[in-house]
């Protein structure tokens, strides 16, 4: 570690050295930077770790004068540890506020269109069609990818092959289905 670190960590890094006052400002621009790093690391997007690193602020603002704390940046870490906490229990990811079940829709068609559902019989036929076209083992990646929701390294570790497989096997799938589409304007 390199001298002016050890001295930055040892000097309180929110009082200024002309005044002996707090100043958020400097303290701002200490600390983001760590709090980006720590909610990007546990949560792996940058626009939700900089959401929560912004509400961390806003909470150790309201919460109590800076002055009266003995360790300012202990306790914003509070903060933004229990803010975490809380996004991952409420899994508020833009991920989940956006995706619906796939039976959400369901039950929405009446059971008096017969049209619709004639057509969705069609689509579901054609496209059973279209999947099983494609060898047995780039169909079974692909539908426990794409049907069951699993990840390419859990598909690999569950099948005993190497990812690299996996990421093939759904490549040539994908193209599979996006050339049928394009061929049909689908």
């Amino acid at each position: 570690m390199s001298q002016g670190r050890s001295e930055d960590r040892l000097r309180d890094p929110v009082i200024t050295r002309d005044s002996g006052r707090f100043s958020f400002p400097e303290f701002y621009t200490r600390e983001k930077p760590r709090l980006m790093r720590f909610f990007a690391r546990q949560l792996g997007n940058q626009a939700d770790a900089d959401e929560l690193a912004q509400e961390s602020f806003t909470r150790f603002v309201r919460a109590a004068p800076a002055q009266a704390l003995a360790s300012p940046q202990a306790y914003l870490t509070r903060i933004a540890t229990n803010l975490l906490r809380d996004f991952v229990e409420r899994g508020s990811t833009l991920l989940s506020k956006r995706t619906k079940p796939l039976d959400d829709g369901l039950h929405a068609i009446a059971p008096s269109d017969t049209h619709r559902e004639l057509q969705a019989k069609q689509d579901l036929a054609r496209w059973t069609l279209i999947l099983n076209q494609l060898p047995p083992q780039t169909l079974d990646i692909f539908m426990r990818n794409r049907v069951e929701g699993q990840t390419y390294v859990a598909i690999a570790a569950e099948l005993d092959l190497p990812l690299w497989v996996v990421q093939k096997q759904m490549l040539k799938a994908i193209r599979h289905v996006t050339a049928y589409r394009e061929a049909n304007d689908d």
